[in-house]
């Protein structure tokens, strides 16, 4: 939660609900980290890249990201991005998603956020804002489960190479040499342990990724 803005965990607080936006920036990393409320993460330019221990998710614009409450992920963006973010107190929220996953932004439920963004204004509770919430619970569990799964490699040496992959947007022409030996490893043992902890060889996992960025 931006810590500019010292109004939003009073927002969190009465409402159970907070969101604000994220204006466009160069790369963003937000290490590794968990909170008691769940989040919702939408873009509206650029491409990031959510990891948890269950493994990577990449979420485009047009998608949006949903983590539950108290699991512990990071985020990290390909280059900039735009967007907007959302806690959202979940102890009272049954049969919402109980693991992280890329859901379908549906016009109503961005239209929802955008109107949340004003509450922090006037954080007062009312009937209407909390007809409000609901509707946003009502989304977040009928949206569409999108398959924008990627495994992403735990070696740190792998990782970094998969990242460097994933922020050039010019990768499909990128050659993968180089890009072993930016990441300290010889050809033989880059294919051969990126496979073994992705299931894909670094082309393919190239090429997955071109596919989720289109």
């Amino acid at each position: 939660m931006p810590k500019n803005d010292p109004r939003l965990p009073i927002v969190l607080e009465k409402l159970g609900v907070a969101a604000w936006e994220l204006p466009r920036a160069a790369i963003r990393q937000m290490p590794a980290h968990s909170h008691a409320e769940a989040q919702l993460f939408g873009l509206d330019s650029g491409l990031a890249i959510l990891e948890t221990e269950a493994g990577a998710w990449m979420c485009p614009p047009g998608r949006c990201v949903w983590v539950p409450g108290s699991m512990v992920h990071s985020l990290r963006s390909c280059g900039k991005i735009s967007g907007w973010m959302v806690r959202l107190d979940t102890r009272e929220g049954a049969s919402l998603p109980a693991e992280p996953r890329i859901l379908a932004l549906s016009p109503l439920l961005k239209e929802i956020v955008v109107r949340m963004m004003t509450w922090v204004a006037s954080p007062e509770t009312s009937t209407a804002k909390q007809r409000l919430v609901d509707v946003l619970r009502d989304e977040i569990r009928s949206a569409s489960q999108m398959s924008l799964h990627l495994p992403l490699p735990r070696d740190p040496a792998l990782k970094r190479m998969a990242a460097s992959m994933a922020e050039d947007t010019s990768a499909i022409s990128r050659d993968l040499v180089a890009l072993a030996r930016k990441a300290g490893l010889s050809e033989r043992s880059l294919f051969r342990n990126f496979q073994k902890e992705t299931g894909l060889s670094p082309g393919q996992w190239r090429r997955q990724m071109q596919v989720l960025r289109s």
